[in-house]
């Protein structure tokens, strides 16, 4: 499936893994997904995300108020959670919800006809998802996911009518 990621869209992906590895996860997530298409402000759907309040530290503060919530949910709280041992050197493989947040991208490519994948196919991808943390997420930052996917697409038909690659 890589073969079809235009290259701002594969640096997104490293970005994730360099995201969970970076945070100790084991595993990338669509929401590491999520932290690496908010990491880069000038890139458009970065500056998309930043104008939805949701730049890196946005994006990153509303992953853990998300995580403390639900951890409350169920009567635990942070402070109170030993230290998971972390292995930062490790590659992290790849967790069901960033493979399904990849195949809603491809399809939304392939609706479109589109030769490659970009970006905004990438966060459309992510915001896509109806279960998970990044839902839940953006739902206690405010954010209406429906909505950004929608600016997201005006991203595509934008980059298609300029003539950019795809």
């Amino acid at each position: 499936m890589f073969e079809r990621f235009a290259k701002d869209a594969r640096v997104v992906v490293a970005r994730a893994a360099e995201e969970a590895r970076e945070l100790g996860s084991p595993t990338v997530e669509a929401e590491h997904m999520l932290l690496a298409l908010a990491a880069d402000a000038a890139a458009p759907t970065g500056a998309l995300l930043a104008a939805a309040g949701l730049d890196h530290d946005g994006v990153r503060a509303a992953l853990e108020r998300e995580t403390e919530r639900s951890l409350a949910a169920v009567g635990v709280a942070v402070p109170d959670l030993p230290e998971a041992p972390r292995d930062r050197r490790r590659q992290p493989r790849f967790a069901a919800s960033v493979k399904r947040a990849l195949e809603r991208a491809a399809r939304v490519a392939g609706a479109r006809d589109d030769r490659r994948m970009i970006t905004p196919h990438l966060l459309i991808g992510v915001l896509r998802a109806d279960v998970g943390t990044v839902p839940r997420a953006l739902a206690a930052a405010g954010v209406d996911r429906v909505a950004l996917a929608t600016r997201a697409e005006r991203l595509l038909d934008a980059r298609g009518r300029d003539g950019l690659s795809q």
